[in-house]
């Protein structure tokens, strides 16, 4: 039996997340396998140019992300989030 992994990333917002979305996209996925990222949707950089449209699947989440801690809402994200995923193709080896 094949065993399929996929990838869950929460990569860092700050500058270095440009880094962590070319690796993602230059990472060479098995047939089947995802790599999935929550990520700020700023589509006016570079690196959504040149690495996620065209190249992944995008999810772009409705309002803004809360997160909790401890049971305790606190307040939204300053930005809108997508999800982005990307799909072995089945032509790595």
């Amino acid at each position: 039996m094949e065993r399929r992994t996929n990838q869950i990333l929460n990569p860092p917002y700050g500058r270095e997340l440009k880094l962590w979305v070319k690796k993602a996209a230059t990472t060479g996925l098995k047939d089947k396998q995802k790599l999935v990222m929550l990520i700020p949707s700023r589509t006016d950089t570079s690196y959504w140019h040149d690495y996620i449209f065209n190249h992944a699947e995008i999810n772009f989440l409705r309002g803004r992300l809360k997160f909790e801690v401890d049971g305790i809402s606190g307040d939204s994200a300053p930005f809108p989030s997508a999800v982005v995923i990307y799909t072995g193709d089945g032509d790595d080896d």
